[in-house]
């Protein structure tokens, strides 16, 4: 993963990014929801932000054994 697409600018340098945090898996039990964070091998949903662009937060999935991002998306609402 050397780039990320954000909805706004388009494809831009994985370095205009920062990663916040994974996010628990839709099938994790409480105490993984609350302490491990685990997320299959295969997928991954973690929250990172454009900070050297227009500063979105995005959900991004990804193959963390292939580093292949299989979808970007806004978190949020859309401002005028």
């Amino acid at each position: 993963m050397t780039q990320l697409a954000c909805p706004f600018c388009g494809p831009r340098e994985l370095e205009e990014f920062l990663f916040h945090k994974t996010l628990p898996s839709p099938d994790a039990t409480p105490f993984a929801d609350a302490y491990l964070r685990a997320n299959h091998r295969d997928v991954s949903a973690e929250h990172w932000q454009h900070v050297r662009g227009c500063r979105a937060w995005l959900e991004v999935t990804r193959n963390p054994s292939t580093d292949k991002v299989l979808e970007v998306k806004l978190i949020g609402p859309v401002r005028a």
